[in-house]
């Protein structure tokens, strides 16, 4: 999975292959001070110098940057749970010397575009949900299966930049394995280059899904209502989720980059609703993240 800055490169631009992804979710005080910023100041917004596109301008054009890094997150067990712990994701990318480096969030799943033009790009995506804490904390060890701790969801993306300053992004992902049913993530973020070093971006972000995803995260069937005594629950289809992000992340050479995200999300309609969240968890879900990562031309 791979988080990367957003460079623009109009004068030495290829056919990009890369693979991004990352877990979600943060505080709202925060993100919003950064949206405030942001629309105050949208006309400074400019993209990095393409020269920095490359860690080594020399390398040659059919040679790959790799992008090698983690994140450490501080995120609710399940979604919808009120206790936290810690957890990690990898960060890896590989792409063509002179590519465009498209700017990637900690929310986005894992993307691989197939078209690209200078300010949209289109592809397939996918997404793995570590609910961790799941079954356990729900008590659903003893009633088999019912307890959702790893599901993947496959699907397309759709990302367009109105403006330099600009990102808009649809997934839309179904869930394969684990879970089941659709899951549709709309977000859009204002980017500011304040420096060549530095990059912030922030924005909302809505989540909406059918029933059948709906019902694998937050219904309750009979045997779970036997087992947790708690009543039985079908959640519905619509708006899952509504939440905002801040993302932040400082270039400390062509090579060396650290990042921070924060991620918050309100759960609403029939997940709120649901007796998991609602009696024994909270609507409000959090995560905190840092990371670093290093870039290196491979010569093949």
């Amino acid at each position: 999975m791979a988080h990367l800055r957003d460079e623009y490169d109009p004068d030495a631009r290829t056919a990009a292959t890369a693979c991004r992804g990352s877990l979600r979710k943060a505080p709202s005080a925060a993100v919003f001070l950064a949206i405030a910023m942001a629309c105050g100041i949208p006309q400074a917004a400019r993209a990095q110098d393409a020269n920095q596109t490359s860690p080594n301008a020399s390398a040659s054009s059919s040679d790959w940057i790799v992008t090698l890094g983690a994140w450490g997150n501080f995120s609710p067990e399940y979604s919808g749970s009120d206790h936290y712990d810690l957890g990690g994701s990898p960060i890896i990318d590989f792409r063509r010397v002179g590519s465009r480096e498209w700017l990637s969030l900690p929310q986005d799943g894992i993307d691989y575009e197939l078209f690209e033009t200078e300010n949209f790009r289109a592809g397939p995506v996918g997404a793995i949900r570590w609910d961790w804490g799941n079954s356990k904390d729900r008590g659903l060890k003893e009633i088999g299966d019912t307890g959702i701790d790893l599901s993947l969801e496959i699907g397309a993306f759709v990302e367009y930049w109105p403006a330099e300053w600009l990102r808009t992004r649809l997934e839309a992902r179904n869930a394969v394995y684990g879970a089941e049913g659709w899951v549709f993530d709309l977000s859009s973020d204002f980017v500011w280059h304040p420096t060549s070093q530095w990059t912030f971006a922030a924005g909302p972000r809505l989540s909406i899904a059918d029933g059948d995803y709906m019902n694998a995260y937050y219904g309750i069937d009979g045997a779970e209502s036997q087992s947790l005594h708690l009543a039985k629950y079908e959640a519905s289809a619509g708006v899952r989720s509504t939440g905002a992000g801040l993302y932040l992340e400082y270039k400390w050479n062509d090579q060396l980059s650290t990042m921070a995200a924060f991620n918050y999300e309100r759960l609403v309609g029939s997940a709120g609703d649901s007796p998991f969240v609602r009696d024994d968890g909270s609507a409000d879900q959090f995560t905190f993240s840092l990371g670093a990562k290093y870039q290196f031309v491979w010569n093949r």
